[in-house]
């Protein structure tokens, strides 16, 4: 959501607007022009901007001064940064530069124009097999390979999964709150209860160190049978009635709600949200080539595109040697 524009300028004031430019200026000079907000989080607010010296849109996502006054805010913000600049992978929104000075600090990130799934949600409700399969596959790739550079994102829900506005092309975003599984530091916040209570798995939602790679499987889960049903599995008015629910007993199957789903695809989604972490997915990967079969046998004709995907993906993912790496095309 954060690198996405809204329709609207969300309300920023003129002189809040101009101590945003004063910062990104203390930060970087005269490199970027700062157009308007974009969106606001807990910690930061998110510019677009103008990068002068490459000739490009770019996200300004700045620490607020205040909340950079605790160390670890700015270490968690340091953090965000860098694990989406190491996770170069197609639908992952990458950082190109982090700069911080005293209280400031400021990631520079790829502008993705479009809107979160949580948006699109909002305006249509539920989403076909093939249109959700078309946003899981790609997800369940970028976790895998977050998977396999040791980072568990922790906060997979439709707000930090961006839809470009040209080819709907999905983005995983807001690593804010990931850990490195060989992180003391990491280790010692997961016991903090971070993340949003309505994704939570719960194990996460318990504050368990056995909230690890399953947890973003549950996650991603939950968000595949929002898109599917039109609702969440577990509804309630406070994080611990969510959080008791879903600690308590198993997730109603998706079927019950929304018969309409091929069996195939609710079967994966019922998978990613047992209770027991042993009996999900073993692995991001494992439930990334069950949804490409799933959409092999939905779609006539998809195996072909699956092919090329599958070695794409093997090329992207460091996977496979190749004598002469291309340049990646200009952003």
């Amino acid at each position: 959501m954060e690198v996405a524009a809204p329709a609207l300028n969300q309300g920023m004031e003129p002189l809040e607007l101009e101590a945003c430019r004063r910062g990104v200026s203390l930060l970087t000079g005269d490199r970027y022009d700062v157009i308007r907000l974009l969106g606001r989080g807990g910690m930061s607010v998110v510019l677009l901007g103008l990068d002068r010296q490459e000739g490009r849109r770019v996200a300004l996502k700045l620490l607020d001064p205040a909340q950079g006054a605790s160390v670890e805010n700015r270490e968690r913000f340091r953090r965000e940064a860098l694990i989406s600049g190491e996770l170069e992978h197609p639908h992952i929104v990458p950082c190109y530069q982090f700069v911080h000075h005293s209280r400031l600090a400021l990631a520079i990130m790829r502008y993705i124009p479009g809107r979160s799934l949580a948006d699109r949600l909002g305006d249509d409700g539920r989403l076909s097999p093939t249109r959700t399969l078309s946003i899981l596959i790609p997800v369940a790739d970028a976790l895998a390979h977050a998977h396999r550079h040791g980072v568990v994102h922790r906060d997979v829900k439709p707000d930090n999964i961006l839809m470009q506005d040209e080819d709907d092309w999905p983005f995983l975003t807001d690593f804010g709150i990931a850990t490195l599984r060989t992180s003391d530091h990491s280790r010692s916040e997961v016991g903090k209860g971070f993340g949003t209570p309505a994704f939570m798995s719960p194990e996460q939602a318990l504050g368990s160190w056995e909230a690890d790679f399953r947890t973003d499987i549950y996650s991603l889960g939950l968000v595949a049978y929002r898109m599917l049903a039109g609702r969440l599995p577990f509804t309630g008015q406070s994080a611990i009635s969510l959080a008791a629910q879903r600690t308590a007993r198993e997730a109603s199957p998706l079927r019950d709600l929304a018969p309409d789903v091929p069996a195939d695809l609710a079967a994966i989604v019922d998978r990613c949200l047992v209770r027991d972490p042993k009996r999900r997915w073993k692995s991001a990967d494992a439930l990334y080539s069950a949804l490409v079969r799933c959409r092999s046998s939905l779609i006539p004709g998809s195996s072909r595109t699956s092919s090329f995907l599958n070695r794409f993906r093997a090329f992207v993912s460091g996977e496979r040697s190749l004598a002469r790496t291309p340049k990646p095309l200009a952003l």
